[in-house]
């Protein structure tokens, strides 16, 4: 996870990670045996070191396995289609009862539940190496506990976006005595998750390893788009606060974020194609989703070449790229001839759009658009000479939130809440620094629906796709069977029935019954 771990710490790390992946089964499946948190001894630094980083790589596992993060929201329900692959087609149409491998991988959330007691294991466990190490102080163990706290909500919040009621374990379970457990409801999970985050701010830097703080002895450039910060914990309240429907919350979240983005070495990637060096831009090799770019991210998931972290699965270009940019005849998913001309409409816009000089379309986002099957390329980061078909390498970053995402969603929010002027100033700094013409204070097209527009272009293959569409039709309800959905509980996946088979106190999500 960092390139300076010391041979002990990063065993320990391989450790951790071995075992909370077998303890999650044990936790929720089979409460009759101990779980994670015996192998370290919580004596020394490094062991919290260890600890800690082994979380944020069981978070980014859970994330990427089976592509999930991708699948959940963009895919299902997104603007992607399916090339000719039957497991995706049947979670494109909302078939999450299909037998597939990869339909029962995602419907099961033991990944997420390691890292709950992963997080849980280290909150307990680490005031012990305050007594036992006298190089770690106080303030260290404060910011180690809460990033735990904060990995933990985070995790809470993405299962219930996924599966809706879940049960909320608040203690590890290292000592085998534990019950079957019950799901909680969604509205509980999230106010502990709130609550967990609030808790753990006031402990969390804007940047870790400043000059006055060398964080594990580190300087910032090595933590820097691997560890949540204070910007980055009001990032995960504020999506938490959007997906319960409470406006007011994400108004004063996203203020705070935009206020201090700075704080956090944060800033917008106004530059839409990163150049060699740069600062700034949202593709290419020093844009944003590579881990060569220099400024903070606000929520991200690093998987760098230099950290042995880069592999040929867990990333978007796995299921999006073919010839001519790595040797594979076809994508997986692609995004429609059709689908590209009705999400950019305005033949100006950057992203995608016709140079009015040369008369060419402009292949940021996408590459081959005069062929049958366009490339989404949007994000694009592969190993050289490591670009054969299945065997390629790809070293992007998993990034759940971003600047322009952040943006957005206070739009969106001051929208709502009835700020309309305000929202429109966020709105168009987004759009004209696309290439698009402003929207007017005169357009009789509804803010409300540009925003997500906007979303929708600037946010393609990010995952958001499914979840704005959801939070979207709760506020319009214009569209009666997205909305029947939602009101039925259809937009949950189904429980894994090997997680029902071994809990007879859990029940299946009522829609899929």
């Amino acid at each position: 996870m960092i390139n300076k771990l010391k041979n002990k710490g990063l065993v320990l790390l391989f450790t951790l990670l071995i075992v909370m992946l077998s303890s999650c089964n044990k936790l929720l499946d089979a409460p009759n045996r101990s779980v994670a948190g015996e192998e370290l001894h919580w004596k020394s630094m490094s062991e919290t070191k260890a600890g800690l980083l082994g979380i944020y790589g069981l978070m980014r596992s859970a994330l990427v396995s089976n592509n999930g993060h991708w699948v959940y929201g963009d895919v299902r329900g997104g603007d992607f289609s399916v090339y000719s692959r039957a497991d995706l087609t049947a979670i494109k149409s909302n078939t999450l009862n299909a037998s597939f491998p990869i339909v029962q991988n995602l419907s099961n959330w033991q990944r997420f539940y390691a890292v709950v007691n992963a997080a849980s294991v280290f909150i307990e466990r680490a005031p012990q190496v305050l007594e036992n190490d006298n190089r770690y102080t106080e303030a260290n163990l404060q910011a180690d506990i809460a990033q735990a706290k904060v990995l933990r909500a985070f995790a809470y919040f993405y299962m219930v976006r996924i599966w809706g009621d879940v049960p909320l374990l608040t203690k590890s379970f290292d000592n085998g005595s534990f019950d079957a457990v019950k799901s909680n409801s969604a509205e509980e999970v999230l106010n502990y998750a709130e609550e967990q985050i609030l808790s753990a701010l006031e402990s969390l830097p804007f940047q870790f390893g400043t000059q006055d703080n060398k964080y594990y002895g580190e300087d910032w450039n090595n933590w820097n788009k691997i560890l949540i910060n204070r910007v980055s914990a009001y990032a995960i309240l504020a999506h938490i606060s959007a997906w319960q429907g409470k406006y007011s919350n994400v108004d004063a979240y996203t203020k705070f974020i935009i206020d201090n983005s700075s704080k956090a070495n944060v800033k917008n990637s106004n530059n839409l194609v990163g150049t060699w060096g740069g600062d700034d831009g949202l593709t290419g090799d020093y844009g944003i989703f590579s881990t060569n770019y220099g400024l903070g991210q606000l929520v991200a998931f690093s998987a760098a070449y230099w950290t042995a972290e880069a592999t040929n699965s867990g990333h978007i270009e796995q299921l999006t790229l073919a010839q001519p940019i790595v040797n594979k005849e076809f994508p997986d998913i692609f995004v429609s001839k059709d689908s590209i001309l009705n999400i950019y409409a305005d033949l100006e816009d950057k992203r995608f759009g016709i140079d009015t000089i040369s008369g060419l379309y402009r292949e940021v986002f996408f590459e081959g658009f005069q062929n049958q099957i366009p490339i989404f390329k949007k994000i694009k980061i592969i190993r050289d000479g490591v670009s054969n078909g299945n065997y390629a390498v790809f070293g992007s970053s998993l990034i759940f939130t971003r600047y322009e995402e952040i943006v957005l969603l206070r739009a969106e929010a001051l929208a709502i809440l009835g700020n309309r002027n305000a929202a429109i100033d966020l709105l168009n700094g987004v759009k004209i620094s696309r290439g698009l013409p402003a929207y007017s204070v005169l357009s009789t097209k509804p803010i409300i629906d540009e925003i997500f527009d906007e979303r929708r272009r600037e946010l393609i293959g990010e995952g958001w796709r499914f979840y704005d569409l959801v939070r979207y039709n709760k506020y319009v309800q214009k569209n009666a069977s997205f909305n029947h959905l939602i009101s039925t509980k259809g937009i949950y996946w189904p429980i894994a029935s090997d997680i029902l088979s071994r809990n007879p106190n859990l029940k299946q999500n009522e829609y899929w019954k």
